[in-house]
């Protein structure tokens, strides 16, 4: 035994030399590659890092010889640093050399990041980060302000914490956040977010321009008479007005515990002007202090209790639950959109010493799909279909997803990528595909909500999500028949408007159709192969109007029953009644 024993030390000890030797290797090889690589624009253009030490390290290992993690996030990061001093993840680079496509560079500079994301993720796991953390996550996450917190408005905006003074959700009291310089952000993020949500780590996070303030008020009074329970975080980056967090404080059931919360301290100022409009999204996902999220856009409604989507076995098994989109054909417009998404797939090194799978070409392998997520993944990367996501209400664990949160805005945000996809939907699950992250779409199609017709076709704004027994879960668009008080002004002379014409006698009459509460009988789930989706531009309300037809197929029509249409109503007079304020398409 002791000679087993001692045989065995021997070899760690002999392979923890080889590993020390190598590392001097290695970091050598590249010092000496600093000078001999031509200059080629960017910052984090940097040369394979992980293909180099692969390369080598196999030269000096067993084929079988696997992670060695501490030596090998040692190496790759040293020799991140040598080959290029200044190196960050910056999704912003524009500096295309003269000759290269701006494509081309995207690509080079996107595959690198999300590289570090998925290595720095593996040493973050095996507490394997080199001992200079801070100036690491300063380059790894160059958006982010370290050493900061957020800044917490009470609901009644009578209590305000800041400059580290985190409140605690579900009770009165707070705590000081000591920022700990040894560990990365990730971990002290995860602290943060922990304490906060000691006694309720399940949360409700909304993120809004001032010109949807009125639908988040109608929103969360549907939340206070569903009875809701679970803590609510209004984010945003300094840009919500006092106005608009003053209306919200008055009409605010007194059963609804709401913070503010300002994530501009968090923001490198460099990055703030970034973030705009659906971009706030990855803010607030990422920038709230609770552990679980549903997230839910302004003007989406559930008629299933807000806090049952943590139940659903797609959440429970993954921790991560999207719902689809209209599955419309849309391709994408762009020949580089799949090229350049399928090159972001980890790489020979990230495989060998972390077991990271290329989750694409796994998927693509394979002569039958399962899963709703392989068909989602066929769909986009080989019939190049580009809408699949619907992130009006969206749910995350962030204890185990905050990295694919975080590499969606460098998906979203890239330049040339962003204009791929149609604001934040695909990004979401994208970013979780390309991290080897878990996630679920829930299997029912979206469907048209509204009035069924004689030729079993609903058309209306509502983007409706049932659940597999039919019922309805949610839907975005509101209540109304059209969402933009304005929407008549336009479209009274636009394309449709011979048919607003015949069906209305004045321009004043059709405004009030628009304005009215549309009622629900039917969700049609349409057969797109048989019967696609139609409408969109050039359609009614600014094209926001959508049609679906079905033949009535077992599950291709639900027919709402009495108590479910009266409660849908109750839900609408509560959404109708609950403020005057309007939504305007066109800037005033």
């Amino acid at each position: 035994m002791y000679g087993l024993v001692t045989g065995m030390q021997g070899r760690k000890l002999t392979r923890r030399a080889a590993a020390v030797i190598l590392l001097l290797v290695v970091l050598c090889l590249f010092h000496n590659m600093r000078y001999s690589l031509p200059s080629i624009g960017g910052p984090s253009l940097t040369p394979d890092i992980g293909a180099q030490l692969l390369a080598n390290y196999l030269q000096y290992e067993n084929s079988d010889s696997r992670g060695v993690s501490a030596e090998v996030c040692s190496a790759y990061f040293a020799a991140l640093e040598k080959t290029e001093p200044l190196w960050r993840n910056d999704y912003r680079e524009n500096q295309t050399p003269v000759g290269a496509s701006p494509e081309d560079y995207e690509t080079k500079n996107l595959r690198g990041i999300l590289e570090r994301l998925r290595v720095y993720e593996s040493c973050v796991a095996q507490k394997a980060l080199p001992s200079r953390v801070v100036e690491l996550d300063a380059r790894m996450f160059p958006f982010i302000t370290r050493n900061a917190t957020p800044i917490f408005v009470s609901s009644d905006l009578q209590t305000s914490y800041g400059n580290g003074n985190v409140p605690i959700m579900g009770k009165p009291g707070s705590f000081k956040f000591e920022y700990d310089p040894l560990r990365s952000w990730i971990h002290n993020w995860d602290i943060l977010c922990h304490r906060s949500s000691a006694t309720s780590s399940r949360g409700i996070v909304m993120s809004f321009p001032d010109s949807h303030v009125s639908m988040a008020v109608r929103l969360l009074k549907v939340l206070a008479y569903q009875k809701n329970t679970l803590p609510i975080q209004v984010v945003h980056k300094g840009d919500l007005s006092p106005e608009s967090q003053q209306l919200i404080s008055d009409s605010l059931a007194h059963n609804q515990h709401l913070w503010f919360v300002d994530v501009s301290p968090m923001l490198d100022q460099r990055f703030t002007s970034d973030f705009y409009s659906y971009r706030n999204k990855w803010l607030a996902t990422i920038f709230n202090t609770f552990q679980e999220i549903i997230f839910i856009d302004a003007d989406a409604v559930s008629p299933l209790p807000v806090s049952s989507y943590f139940d659903l076995e797609e959440y429970a098994q993954s921790g991560a639950l999207f719902f689809k989109d209209r599955a419309y054909s849309h391709k994408f417009d762009f020949g580089y959109c799949v090229p350049e998404l399928t090159s972001l797939q980890p790489t020979p090194f990230e495989t060998h010493y972390f077991g990271r799978s290329k989750p694409i070409d796994s998927e693509l392998k394979s002569l039958t799909s399962s899963t709703v997520e392989g068909d989602i993944i066929k769909n986009l990367f080989v019939e190049q279909q580009r809408h699949h996501m619907d992130s009006g209400l969206l749910v995350v664990d962030k204890t185990k997803h905050l990295i694919p949160l975080i590499a969606g805005v460098f998906l979203n945000l890239a330049p040339m990528l962003s204009r791929c996809t149609h604001g934040d939907k695909e990004s979401f699950w994208l970013a979780f595909l390309l991290t080897n992250h878990d996630y679920r779409f829930h299997p029912t199609v979206a469907s048209a909500i509204g009035q069924l017709n004689e030729e079993n076709e609903v058309c209306s704004v509502q983007l409706g999500h049932t659940d597999n027994d039919g019922s309805l879960l949610w839907f975005n668009g509101g209540y109304k028949v059209c969402k933009f008080a304005d929407g008549i002004d336009y479209d009274w002379e636009a394309f449709k408007k011979h048919e607003l014409h015949s069906r209305f006698s004045s321009i004043d009459e059709a405004r009030d159709h628009y304005g009215s509460m549309m009622s629900f009988n039917a969700a049609v789930l349409p057969d797109v192969g048989v019967y696609p989706w139609r409408g969109g531009y050039g359609d009614l309300c600014l094209g926001y109007t959508y049609c679906a037809r079905s033949t009535n197929q077992p599950g291709s029509i639900v027919s709402f029953d009495a108590d479910t249409i009266a409660y849908l109503e109750r839900l609408g007079k509560v959404w109708m009644d609950a403020t005057d304020g309007e939504v305007l398409f066109f800037s005033p």
